[in-house]
Formats: structure tokens, C-alpha cells, sequence
């Protein structure tokens, strides 16, 4: 299922940014197809013709290239489908109108509902985009670890009840200090972004990442069986050695690798130990000489 949680803080915030604008649009609109009805004035042609929930400026936006990074998602398709809806109800009041004829009740009544699953879907979409933005590290955009217990324990819920299988990857930057010591906190900083980039650039958009500590990430894979997550591992710190935080910094001599230590998400035990256990794996691969991929033993 595609997810916001893969878009960047720019990204999201655009997207806020955009919808606010479509919902006072909406309104607008909204208005006027009142004032039509109260005070039997003539309709907005465009209100009446097949395609009408195209033609406003809210489905001007939707349909548009702005909101693309959320094509393809669930609550942004629901939303198309209950826009379409309103307006194909709001059409047959206003044919009622241009006709001298009363609206029924329960017509005026049917379209209130259309409107007002319009705006629940739209609320629903702008709270997943807002929550997400508040969940988010800002430097990095990973997610930060404020409910990564309680994520943690619904993925064990599910691994308890053979729904699924999951796979913790515990991730560390190697000779980070190094790096800030040498080349400064900005390089820092430029390297911290470009890593999670390419940890993304590997990832399902079901996979969650969360900055754990300070250049330590921990990668949460559901429906992986452990011997694929190590193949899934060694891409992620392929992925990050050939990018490194060479281009995004443009530092001379900066060459970014990762150890990586991983463990399965018991069902039985509480999962600070699963963490723990992906947390001694990524302090053998440190140990067996960094830029490794480790199993928890």
C-alpha cells in the first residue's frame, strides 16, 4: 500500500500546504452552489456537465500534477471518488433549480450526506499528512522514535498471530564522530540526510525507518522472512557505501559506510529485546570490523 510516511518533510509539507488550499476552494464553491439554490439564480454551466468534478478549482488541483506524490494512495483516491459523488448530487439540485422546480428534501438531504463524506475523506487525509510531519526527524525525515514501541508491539501482534513475520535492522553510521570532527557539523548533517535517502531508496513503502539515536537507525521489515532480510541488509549498506555522503556533501575524502546488526521480532518477548538482540548483532559487525552485515545469534 503506498505511503506518506515515504514522502520527504518537504514534500509533506507541500502537500498540506496544497490541500488547505483545495479545501477553501472547496468552500467557495460550495457558497455559491448555496447562494444558486436559495436565491434561484442561474447555475455555473460548469456545475452541470458530466465531468463537473473536473472542472472546479478543488478537482482542477486533484486532477492536476501538484498532488502527485500522493496519486496512488488509498486516501487520496477515496477522496476523488467522494468529490465525484458531490458533484453528480449537487448537479441534479442545481438542474432542479435552473428548471423552477423545488428541491425535495431528501434530495437536499442526499447531496448533505455526499458533502459531508467529501470532507470527512479530506480530514482524513490532511490528519495521515499532518501526523506524519510530526512523527518525522526534521533533519533527516526518518521517523522519529516517539510510538516506535507501540508500532513495534501491533507488527509483534501480528507476528504472534502468523499473520506475518518481522525483521529488525539496527543501522549505524561508521566513524561518524570522525566525520563531524574532520569536516564539520554541516557535512554532518549532509551525510545523516544522504544516508537515509538511500536507505529509503532500498525500502518497501510498507518498511519503516526511525532515527534511533544520533547516526543510528533502526529499520523495521514486516513480511520478510529473516534469510531475505539479510540480503535486504546487505543492499541497504551497499546502497549507502556507493552514494555516501559524497555528492550531497561535496566533501574531499568523505566515505560513508554502515554496520548493520539484525534480529526477527520475537513474538514471545517483550520487544525492547528484539531491539537489544539487533543491537548486539550491529555491535559484532562494529567489532568483525564495520561496513557488515551481523545476525542476531
Amino acid at each position: 500500500m503506498p505511503s506518506v510516511l515515504h514522502l520527504s518533510n518537504q514534500e509533506l509539507q507541500a502537500a498540506i500546504a496544497q490541500l488547505d488550499q483545495a479545501i477553501y476552494s472547496h468552500e467557495q464553491w460550495h457558497n455559491g452552489v448555496l447562494r444558486v439554490l436559495v436565491a434561484h439564480l442561474p447555475p455555473d454551466p460548469a456545475d452541470l456537465v458530466p465531468d463537473a468534478h473536473r472542472q472546479c478549482r478543488f478537482g482542477r488541483w486533484y486532477e492536476g500534477e501538484e498532488p502527485g506524490p500522493l496519486r496512488e494512495h488509498p486516501a487520496f483516491v477515496a477522496l476523488g471518488e467522494a468529490h465525484r459523488q458531490m458533484h453528480d448530487g449537487a448537479a441534479t439540485l442545481l438542474r432542479r433549480s435552473e428548471d423552477g422546480l423545488d428541491v425535495p428534501i431528501n434530495e437536499y438531504d442526499q447531496f448533505t450526506n455526499l458533502l459531508d463524506r467529501m470532507r470527512l475523506e479530506i480530514q482524513s487525509l490532511r490528519g495521515e499528512l499532518q501526523e506524519a510531519s510530526q512523527n518525522r526527524d526534521p533533519l533527516t525525515g526518518a521517523r522519529n522514535r516517539t510510538g516506535l514501541l507501540a508500532d513495534l508491539r501491533e507488527q509483534q501482534a501480528q507476528v504472534r498471530r502468523g499473520v506475518q513475520s518481522c525483521v529488525l535492522a539496527m543501522v549505524d553510521i561508521d566513524h561518524f564522530k570522525e566525520v563531524n570532527d574532520r569536516h564539520g557539523h554541516t557535512v554532518g548533517d549532509a551525510v545523516l540526510k544522504s544516508t537515509v535517502q538511500s536507505l529509503y531508496g532500498e525500502l518497501r513503502p510498507y518498511d519503516r525507518l526511525y532515527r534511533y539515536g544520533g547516526e543510528e537507525f533502526l529499520v523495521v521489515m514486516s513480511q520478510l522472512a529473516l534469510e531475505d532480510a539479510v540480503e535486504v541488509a546487505e543492499r541497504l549498506r551497499c546502497a549507502v557505501s556507493g552514494e555516501g555522503g559524497r555528492d550531497a556533501t561535496g566533501a574531499e575524502g568523505v566515505r560513508v559506510t554502515v554496520s548493520i546488526g539484525i534480529a526477527a521480532l520475537d513474538a514471545a518477548q517483550p520487544v525492547e529485546e528484539s531491539i537489544d538482540r539487533a543491537d548486539a548483532a550491529l555491535y559484532r559487525a562494529k567489532e568483525g570490523g564495520r561496513d557488515r552485515v551481523e545476525l542476531s545469534s
